[in-house]
């Protein structure tokens, strides 16, 4: 028996498809039929016994309350709205930018008067390194680009 949920009638079942109609009671397809013969059809359907339907309604309800716990996710780097999952594909490209950075960052001189800005606009992210050398000369150079992908 394959649970497919919720009947649809436009949906083709195969024969072991058991599915739940809105009269709340679970049902089980025994021969092929074509979509939209409705599972109180008798000479297809056959209704599952009861410890079945109890099994099956504890199944359809905790699939229904563990999708409600999966957070909505976020698929780019910029999302600012709360309650946002970050989609791993965003993870590893944000790790990358970390790693990245902090490569860079490692290379400075403590001795060296240095400052990190961070330039965002929609799109792409700029990271300057600025340092000022000991005769008040200004360096500024880029050390990551990256986009908001």
């Amino acid at each position: 028996m394959d649970l497919k949920g919720a009947y649809n009638g436009a949906t083709t079942y195969s024969v072991g498809d058991a599915v739940k109609y809105t009269d709340g009671v679970a049902y089980v397809l025994r021969k092929p039929c074509s979509a939209g013969v409705p599972p109180t059809n008798t000479l297809y359907w056959e209704r599952v016994p009861q410890p079945l339907q109890e099994a099956i309604d504890l199944v359809l309800d905790f699939g229904t309350h563990v999708e409600s716990e999966i957070p909505a996710l976020a698929n780019n780097l910029t999302t600012t709205a709360s309650g946002k999952a970050l989609d791993a594909r965003q993870g590893k490209a944000l790790k990358t930018l970390i790693d990245s950075v902090a490569g860079d960052l490692s290379d400075l001189s403590p001795d060296a008067k240095t400052i990190v800005l961070t330039s965002s606009t929609e799109g792409s992210t700029k990271v300057f390194k600025i340092t000022v050398d000991d005769d008040g000369e200004l360096t500024a150079t880029e050390i990551v680009s990256g986009g908001g992908t």
